[in-house]
């Protein structure tokens, strides 16, 4: 599950907004990127990458969609 937090004027008290499923098993590693547009969960145990694009006023995280990769542990940027 992705959740997502609002900080409080001060910064330090966070606030739960939202859950939305990562779309797979056992969630290794969340990459946004670089334009912040997009984050990607790579799923271990199910063997994929899923891939969301952020509401640019919202923050939520959308599926848009997904890709089988056997292991999958990370998403990286070059």
């Amino acid at each position: 599950v992705l959740s997502l937090f609002a900080l409080d004027a001060t910064g330090e008290h966070p606030t739960l907004r939202s859950t939305t499923p990562c779309g797979g098993h056992w969630p290794r590693d969340l990459s946004l990127h670089p334009t912040a547009r997009f984050l990607y969960a790579a799923n271990e145990r199910s063997g994929d990458v899923t891939w969301f694009t952020v509401d640019e006023k919202t923050g939520t995280p959308v599926r848009t969609g997904s890709l089988r990769l056997p292991a999958a542990s990370c998403v990286a940027f070059g």
